[in-house]
C-alpha cells in the first residue's frame, strides 16, 4: 500500500511538470506571435544614428575663390535650408551661394520649411581678393531630424583654410575679344587697389581693436552719423520738447532744464540702439526692429501723434495726462512732480523716434551690426551701440544746452518760434507719411507747408508789428511753397531737385526705358533670374519704400555717368519693404541688415564681396564700383 501510494504520488508531480512546461511553451508561443505582429510599443524603441552618421559632412579644398561644403544624409533624415548659417570673427569673408532647390516641407517645428534629403552639396564663396597666405577661420553651423520625430541640436562644424594661391589663366584672360580690346583699362582698374567700402573699414577697425580704441571708434562715428539723415528729424523734436516744455511770457528757459530733458531724451535713443545691439549679436542680422515698425499702421500712427503735437505747438489745445495718473506720478515727487511726468515723457519720446522716425542703416552702423553678428556677444553688442548713440545724441545735447538762451526773454517773438517748431513738428509727420505716400504727392505736401508757413507770417505782420525779417520769411517761403508744388506738377519726386523734371523733359522724351531690368523679393527669384542663359553681371539694389536713403541711391543710379557704365549689367531691385520672412532670408544670404545697400553678382550667382556697399554710398564710391565691374566683365 505504502509502495503503491508513493508511485501514485511521482505520477502525479510528472504530470504536473509537463502540463506546467506545456503552458509555458504556448504562453511563449503567443508572446511571441504578438510581439511578431502587434504595433510598437514602449519596449520597443526606434533606433536613431548618430548625428555624424545620419549626416555625413565633407568639405572640400578651397579653389579660385570657392568651396563646397557637402552632406551624405541616411535616409529617413533631412536637413533645413534655414538652418545653414556661418559665424565667427571672418565669417564676413564667406557667403553661401544660392541655394539648391530643395523641397517643401510642413515642420511641427518651425511650420512651412525646405529640407534637403540624400545629399545637399553647397557652394561657400570666399573673398578673392585676400592675400594668398591669409587664413580664414569660421564655423558652420546646420540642423536636421529625422521622419520618426527625432529633432538633433544644432550642429557646428569648424571651418579653417589658407587661401590659395590664384591660378595663372583667370578669367579675365578668358574673356572675348572684346575685353580684350579695352585691355589697358581693365588691367589699369585691376591693379587699383579698390577703396574698401566704409562698413567694410569699420568692421575691419572693430576686429583689430582693442576695447577701448572700439569705444572712441563707436562715440567718433556716433558724432558723425548725427550730421545725416538718421538723426536730423531728431532736432526739431528735441528742439520741440525743450522750448514748449518751458517757454511761456512768463516763465524764463532755463539752460539747466533745457540741458536734462534733451539728455534725458539721448538716453532713451540710446538705451533703444542698446537693445538693438544686444538681440542681434543674441539673434543675428535677421533680427531688424526698426524694419518690422515701418509698417503703413505704425507710421500713420506716429504721423498722427506729432501732428497733435504740432496743433499742440500751434496752441490748438494743451495736452494733459488724465487727473487720476496726474495724481500717481505725484506720489514719486521727483523734485517735482511735472518734471518726472516731462521726464518720463520725454524718454518715451526717445525710444520711439529712434525706432520709427530714424529706420535707416547707414554705411558705419552696417558694418558695426556686422561685427555684432558675426561675435554673438549680446553684452558687446548692447554696449557699443550704447556708446555709439552718445555720441550721435552730441548736437541733441547742444540743442538742449544752448537752445533756451538763444530765445528772446519773452514778446511776440517767443510764439514766432513756437508755431515755427509746431511747422518742425509738421515736417516730420510728412517726412514719415513719404515713406508710403505716392512719389507724386511728395512735392505737393511740401509745398502746401511752405505755402502756410508764409501764410502764417503775412498775418503776424499783419496783425502784431510789421518787421523786415518777417516779410523776408513770406518771400522766401512762398518762392519755396511755388517752386515745390511747380515741381510736382512736372513729375518731379526729388524735393531737393524740384524743377529738374523741366530741365530733363527732352532726354526723357528720348529715353522712357526703366531704370531696373527686374524686381525681386526673394532667393527664389534669384534662382529664376540666374537660371536665365545671360553673360551679364548683377547688381542688386536692396530698397525698401519706407528707406529715405534708398532713394538717394536711386538717383546716382539714374544719373548719366551710371546709366553708362550699367548698359551691360543688370540692374535688380531687392524690395524688402514688407520684411518678410523671404525678404529677411534674401538678406541673411548677403549679411545684410538692411536697405540700402548693393550687392554686386557675377553671371552665375557667385558674390563679388570686395564690391559691395552696405549703407548709403557716396557718388564717387557707387562709380568706382561700376567701373571695376565693368573692367572685369
Amino acid at each position: 500500500m505504502t509502495t503503491l501510494s508513493l508511485f501514485g504520488l511521482l505520477y502525479l508531480l510528472n504530470l504536473s511538470m509537463r502540463l506546467i512546461v506545456t503552458l509555458f511553451a504556448v504562453l511563449f508561443h503567443f508572446s511571441a506571435y504578438a510581439f511578431t505582429f502587434a504595433p510598437t510599443t514602449a519596449l520597443e524603441q526606434p533606433q536613431f544614428l548618430p548625428v555624424e552618421q545620419a549626416f555625413q559632412l565633407s568639405v572640400s579644398a578651397p579653389v579660385e575663390g570657392q568651396f563646397h561644403a557637402q552632406w551624405d544624409i541616411a535616409d529617413d533624415y533631412y536637413l533645413y535650408q534655414q538652418r545653414f548659417s556661418l559665424s565667427g570673427p571672418q565669417a564676413n569673408h564667406l557667403h553661401f551661394a544660392p541655394f539648391p532647390t530643395g523641397q517643401d516641407h510642413e515642420d511641427e517645428y518651425y511650420g512651412k520649411v525646405i529640407i534637403y534629403r540624400q545629399q545637399v552639396r553647397l557652394p561657400i564663396y570666399y573673398d578673392i581678393q585676400l592675400p594668398a597666405g591669409t587664413v580664414i577661420q569660421a564655423t558652420l553651423s546646420y540642423q536636421g531630424c529625422a521622419d520618426q520625430g527625432l529633432c538633433y541640436p544644432p550642429q557646428t562644424e569648424p571651418i579653417q583654410f589658407t587661401v590659395p594661391e590664384r591660378l595663372a589663366t583667370t578669367e579675365a584672360d578668358a574673356r572675348p575679344s572684346a575685353i580684350a580690346n579695352d585691355a589697358n583699362k581693365a588691367s589699369a582698374a585691376s591693379s587699383s587697389a579698390l577703396e574698401p567700402s566704409v562698413a567694410q573699414g569699420i568692421l575691419t577697425n572693430l576686429q583689430d581693436n582693442g576695447l577701448l580704441q572700439s569705444v572712441l571708434l563707436m562715440f567718433g562715428l556716433g558724432l558723425l552719423l548725427s550730421l545725416t539723415p538718421c538723426v536730423l528729424p531728431m532736432v526739431p523734436i528735441v528742439s520741440a520738447i525743450v522750448i514748449g516744455t518751458q517757454s511761456s511770457a512768463t516763465q524764463q528757459p532755463s539752460r539747466f532744464k533745457g540741458f536734462y530733458l534733451s539728455l534725458i531724451y539721448v538716453l532713451g535713443m540710446a538705451f533703444t540702439y542698446a537693445a538693438i545691439g544686444g538681440l542681434v549679436g543674441l539673434l543675428g542680422l535677421q533680427f531688424n526692429l526698426q524694419a518690422q515698425l515701418q509698417s503703413p499702421i505704425f507710421v500713420v500712427l506716429s504721423a498722427v501723434i506729432f501732428i497733435l503735437l504740432a496743433l499742440a505747438m500751434f496752441g490748438v489745445f494743451q495736452l494733459k495726462l488724465p487727473s487720476s495718473w496726474q495724481n500717481k506720478l505725484s506720489a514719486f515727487d521727483f523734485q517735482s512732480s511735472s518734471l518726472w511726468r516731462a521726464s518720463l515723457g520725454v524718454f518715451i519720446a526717445g525710444v520711439l523716434a529712434t525706432l520709427i522716425v530714424s529706420p535707416c542703416v547707414s554705411a558705419p552702423l552696417a558694418g558695426t551690426l556686422l561685427y555684432i553678428s558675426s561675435q554673438g556677444d549680446a553684452l558687446y553688442g548692447a554696449f557699443i551701440l550704447f556708446v555709439m548713440a552718445l555720441g550721435m545724441g552730441v548736437p541733441l545735447l547742444l540743442v538742449g544746452l544752448f537752445g533756451p538762451n538763444m530765445l528772446p526773454k519773452g514778446g511776440h517773438w517767443l510764439e514766432d518760434i513756437k508755431v515755427l517748431l509746431g511747422f518742425g513738428l509738421l515736417a516730420v509727420a510728412i517726412w514719415l507719411l513719404n515713406r508710403w505716400l505716392p512719389v507724386s504727392s511728395h512735392l505737393f505736401l511740401w509745398g502746401i507747408l511752405a505755402l502756410a508757413m508764409s501764410g502764417y507770417f503775412v498775418h503776424r505782420a499783419v496783425t502784431v508789428a510789421s518787421h523786415p525779417l518777417r516779410w523776408f520769411l513770406v518771400l522766401l517761403l512762398c518762392l519755396i511753397g511755388s517752386i515745390q508744388i511747380v515741381g510736382g506738377f512736372s513729375g518731379a519726386t526729388y524735393p531737393l531737385q524740384p524743377l529738374q523734371s523741366i530741365h530733363l523733359s527732352s532726354s526723357a522724351a528720348n529715353n522712357t526705358a526703366p531704370l531696373f531690368d527686374e524686381q525681386i523679393s526673394s532667393l527664389d527669384e534669384l534662382e529664376q533670374l540666374l537660371v536665365h542663359d545671360d553673360p551679364r553681371p548683377l547688381v542688386l539694389d536692396l530698397y525698401a519704400d519706407w528707406c529715405v536713403s534708398c532713394k538717394t541711391v536711386e538717383a546716382i543710379l539714374a544719373s548719366a555717368e551710371a546709366q553708362e557704365l550699367l548698359q551691360k549689367v543688370r540692374l535688380v531691385r531687392v524690395d524688402v519693404t514688407k520684411n518678410s520672412a523671404a525678404n529677411q532670408a534674401l538678406m541673411k544670404q548677403f549679411n545684410l541688415y538692411g536697405p540700402p545697400s548693393l550687392v554686386f553678382l557675377d553671371a552665375t550667382g557667385r558674390p563679388l564681396t570686395e564690391l559691395a556697399l552696405v549703407g548709403e554710398p557716396s557718388k564717387a564710391e557707387l562709380i568706382s564700383r561700376l567701373n571695376r565691374l565693368q573692367a572685369l566683365f
